[in-house]
């Protein structure tokens, strides 16, 4: 019966870990703070629950950064405190609809692998990064077709507010980086 439930343990632990994505990052050094701000105003879903960020430069299965995302202000503030250097954009943002309880279909907006200059930036040395503030408006395409969007640049919080936020929420690597751009404001 022990040999049974060690193995069972294993066999556990093992597919916990390949479940994990990403790689975990434990050198800050060289990496940036990235965020970007969206509106859902005129968008399907009232709650962003997750995203991504981009590396153009990395291979497919390490260019992925998932994003915390957060309510600020009118809209949703996405970042990641570990981004490498090179060409990144945002990748996806994910939404559902939510009063009270959230429904059960998660909408997702692709900004594509390569596409156009929507929040995108060429990240060449450690800091942070503001990928801008955008308002996402849903288009109708009928019932049973797969429904587009159109992203616009827009007016969002101050970079004060937006690095005041993240100094609370970084870890001890990440701080002294988001307060060396909050004390050059």
């Amino acid at each position: 019966m022990k040999l049974f439930r060690s193995l069972f343990l294993l066999l556990g632990f093992s597919v916990l870990s390949a479940c994990s994505v990403g790689q975990q990052i434990t050198d800050f050094s060289d990496r940036s703070v990235g965020y970007v701000w969206v509106n859902l105003d005129d968008a399907r879903g009232n709650k962003v629950v997750g995203g991504a960020f981009r590396n153009l430069q990395l291979p497919p299965n390490q260019s992925f950064f998932g994003a915390g995302a957060r309510k600020f202000g009118d809209g949703f503030l996405l970042y990641h405190i570990g981004l490498p250097n090179g060409p990144t954009k945002l990748a996806k943002v994910e939404s559902m609809f939510c009063v009270g309880l959230c429904g059960n279909t998660i909408n997702v907006y692709d900004f594509g692998s390569q596409g156009g200059d929507v929040a995108a930036v060429n990240i060449r040395s450690r800091g942070v990064i503001d990928f801008g503030s955008y308002a996402i408006t849903s288009q109708s395409n009928g019932l049973f077709r797969p429904g587009s969007f159109d992203v616009t640049p827009t007016r969002g919080p101050s970079r004060r507010q937006v690095l005041e936020f993240l100094l609370e929420d970084a870890g001890e690597q990440q701080r002294p980086l988001i307060q060396a751009a909050l004390n050059s404001l």
